[in-house]
């Protein structure tokens, strides 16, 4: 049934939204998405990557390579990861990589079209780490992708037609054992065609989300997701929003938008009176458990600020966001986050014991001379606890910055109770980040480092160390570039 349900509502969108594909596509060039090009000076050119070398996921040790292309095609972009890993100590080809879930897929990292709220159609499938949904109360920061291991294949959209109605969405995984989460939010901007200054900028919509993960880890099957019992009835939720811009030109843009929230109950038995007749892991039970039975829906409210600014085209870029919020007890904002795939379970439990808070997120991003970019994001409650903890994003692309070195990097960390933990690595910590030196013109040398979630000798999944130290080849390729190889060709009509 729930198979049949997942088809029946990605045809139900897609029937809904493809007779407006072609027109929104002739309408490109209408001006509706204000002066200001909010794509990314830092996306990657196209590139062809062959990495051999040595690698340790959770105490395994393989040897193999990585074939990672990676093309930028005008609107289209997409990259691989195909692993040929072999054990060290038997010879035999690692296949846990492919085994549950989408499988062989897992070979897609994404495939995109267009850019977010700059193209009229944006549609990105694979991994959907940063992405989010309206202006952010419910889902903001999310990633689907916390095990390297298990990578997930979602989906994410956002199709403006005529520059007056809309729809974006999110689905997080296509393992059909489940209806895993998903988000839709339908848009109007009522004054889109008008030629009224700011007002023709505002938009208004209601976001529906809902999750009944039930996926396995078990390469049999046999064993459910141990960190999502807790969903076995699911949750629902919904948010209204309102934005506009008062500023926008060729070289910075403002916007400033209200929301509402609203978290359902998640009705699974943990939270009812049947409590005292289920067998908990006392590590994450907490103490006050008459609380959790008490535990209800609720909502939050917030108003922000998005501002955007470069100068010199693209020599200095700047990002910020600001916003306040307000939330009563049994609310956490952004409550699907980057933090929200590690443990469901732990995340609930948080939940049914959050206290009403108000508390600010904050995200900020540099891009110098299109060739480093730093940025960064926290959502904090004016008092961290247990109860309200905070979650913290990084992020390094210095991969032009230095004529033969190589540097990225990305770190998530969610459920944090104390500041001074923020870069402690734990089973709520993602970290990836790639260190190469270019030997010649196409060979690297270099080490790609993650702190996943990996499966280990014994079977079981961990948080754990994945090092990957290779020397390989890796061709840029031209094709899709503009002169300088930077920006694809983005801004072009088709």
């Amino acid at each position: 049934m729930r198979k049949i349900q997942i088809y029946f509502m990605f045809v139900f969108v897609f029937l809904l939204a493809a007779p407006f594909l072609s027109i929104a596509q002739e309408e490109e060039t209408d001006g509706g998405f204000g002066d200001f090009d909010v794509s990314n000076p830092m996306e990657q050119q196209s590139s062809l990557g062959a990495l051999l070398g040595f690698t340790d996921i959770g105490g395994q040790q393989f040897i193999g390579m990585r074939i990672q292309p990676e093309f930028a095609l005008g609107k289209l972009g997409f990259g691989l990861d195909i692993p040929l890993l072999f054990s060290i100590n038997d010879g035999s080809f690692r296949t846990e990589e492919f085994n549950d879930g989408v499988g062989w897929l897992r070979m897609i990292r994404y495939v995109r079209w267009g850019v977010k709220k700059r193209d009229p159609v944006y549609i990105r499938v694979g991994d959907l780490t940063g992405s989010w949904i309206g202006y952010g109360m419910l889902l903001d920061n999310y990633t689907n992708s916390t095990s390297f291991e298990k990578r997930k294949l979602g989906a994410t959209f956002d199709v403006l037609i005529g520059n007056l109605v809309g729809i974006e969405g999110l689905y997080s995984d296509f393992d059909m054992t489940s209806f895993n989460l998903f988000a839709i939010r339908p848009y109007v901007k009522p004054f889109g065609r008008t030629r009224i200054p700011i007002v023709r900028t505002m938009d208004m919509g209601v976001t529906y989300l809902t999750d009944h993960d039930q996926t396995y880890i078990d390469v049999n099957d046999s064993v459910r997701n141990q960190f999502n019992k807790y969903l076995d009835k699911g949750i629902n939720a919904w948010a209204l929003d309102i934005g506009v811009m008062p500023v926008t030109t060729s070289f910075m843009q403002v916007k400033v938008y209200a929301q509402y929230g609203n978290l359902g109950k998640n009705k699974s038995d943990v939270f009812s009176d049947a409590l005292d007749s289920i067998a908990f892991d006392p590590n994450t039970l907490p103490e006050d458990s008459a609380r959790m039975r008490n535990y209800e829906g609720s909502s939050g409210f917030g108003v922000g600020v998005d501002f955007k600014f470069k100068a010199g085209g693209n020599v200095l870029r700047v990002d910020a966001r600001i916003e306040r919020l307000w939330y009563k007890k049994y609310f956490m904002p952004q409550f699907f986050n980057a933090g929200y795939e590690f443990n469901k379970d732990a995340k609930f439990i948080d939940l049914a014991n959050a206290d009403g808070k108000k508390g600010i997120y904050g995200a900020l991003a540099v891009t110098a001379l299109e060739k480093v970019r730093i940025g960064g994001s926290l959502m904090i409650p004016d008092n961290v606890s247990e109860t309200a903890p905070a979650t913290v994003t990084l992020d390094l692309d210095a991969s032009r910055l230095f004529e033969k070195f190589v540097i990225t990097g990305q770190y998530i960390k969610g459920g944090l109770v104390d500041l001074k933990d923020a870069f402690k690595r734990d089973e709520r910590s993602l970290l990836t980040t790639r260190v190469a030196y270019k030997m010649y013109k196409f060979l690297v040398v270099g080490m790609d480092y993650k702190w996943t979630w990996a499966k280990l000798e014994d079977g079981t999944f961990k948080a754990t160390h994945y090092a990957s130290p290779y020397f390989g080849l890796q061709l840029p390729l031209n094709f899709g570039n503009q002169d300088k190889g930077i920006d694809f060709n983005l801004d072009e009509t088709e």
